[in-house]
């Protein structure tokens, strides 16, 4: 009878323990549940390399890709969108990778990429597609490294050109550079774009949990075009949004403040 009770009593403690954690889970907003099982969703892009070898595959009737993801990613994250861009014809699309570094670091990197991208295809112009941090990179190479040029149009998605407040809640050096009150932030947000000749579009959402507040994804230079319900890992497997790029590489006349 001994054995009993204490196998009840431990069954009870159990209970209350899972009723406890139940409860606790239960407070945490859905926008994270979501952002974790987009995160987990997105873990086959860790089998890629991040590099790329830059190669001609052939002309068609586009510009070039080049797509920049975001922090603690991996060009492989972009797998289901280049899906989807082959299906709609490209055929030069090219995922520019990185790893420790800064953001002038990086861009540097970037230049470099996109110059080797324009070499081997023989247009004088790429299209950028960049996630999250990828869009703050992109933005300093054009901004600071005479990328302009080169670049037809700048599609950012989540990025935070405002910064965000989510970065406060780590002390690297990456973070630090994406806070609102950066040195980075207020550098590049100090330029009047309207100098820069290309089109910018910013992709924006309302349930992400890494760039907030909203609006620090906009941007007052660029066409802000608001995808609702989508979050942060989302926008690089959600239909929707690739939907909404492609609207955006398909416009023929230059938008917003950089035209």
């Amino acid at each position: 009878m001994r054995d009993l009770g204490s196998i009840e009593a431990v069954s009870g403690a159990a209970k209350k323990i899972g009723a406890g954690v139940g409860r606790l889970l239960d407070k945490v907003s859905p926008d994270v549940w979501r952002e974790l099982g987009y995160v987990t969703m997105l873990s086959y892009s860790l089998l890629l390399p991040r590099r790329e070898q830059v190669v001609d595959r052939g002309p068609d009737e586009f510009l070039p890709i080049v797509l920049v993801h975001g922090l603690g990613g991996n060009r492989g994250a972009w797998l289901p969108f280049r899906l989807f861009l082959r299906i709609n014809g490209h055929r030069r699309i090219y995922a520019f990778g990185y790893e420790e570094g800064t953001v002038e670091e990086h861009a540097g990197d970037l230049k470099d990429f996109v110059d080797g991208v324009l070499r081997r295809t023989g247009e004088a112009q790429v299209d950028i597609v960049a996630h999250s941090l990828g869009g703050i990179i992109a933005r300093y190479a054009i901004q600071r490294l005479g990328m302009s040029v080169a670049v037809r149009t700048l599609v950012t998605l989540a990025a935070p050109h405002q910064g965000t407040y989510a970065a406060r809640y780590a002390n690297t050096t990456l973070t630090r550079s994406l806070r609102p009150e950066s040195d980075l932030i207020r550098d590049l947000n100090a330029d009047d774009l309207a100098s820069c000749p290309m089109r910018f579009f910013s992709i924006f959402s309302n349930r992400d949990v890494y760039v907030v507040p909203a609006e620090c994804m906009t941007h007052p230079a660029a066409e802000n075009v608001f995808v609702p319900d989508v979050s942060h890992s989302q926008y690089l497997v959600s239909p929707k949004v690739f939907k909404a790029v492609a609207s955006c590489l398909a416009e023929t006349t230059p938008v917003g403040g950089l035209g």
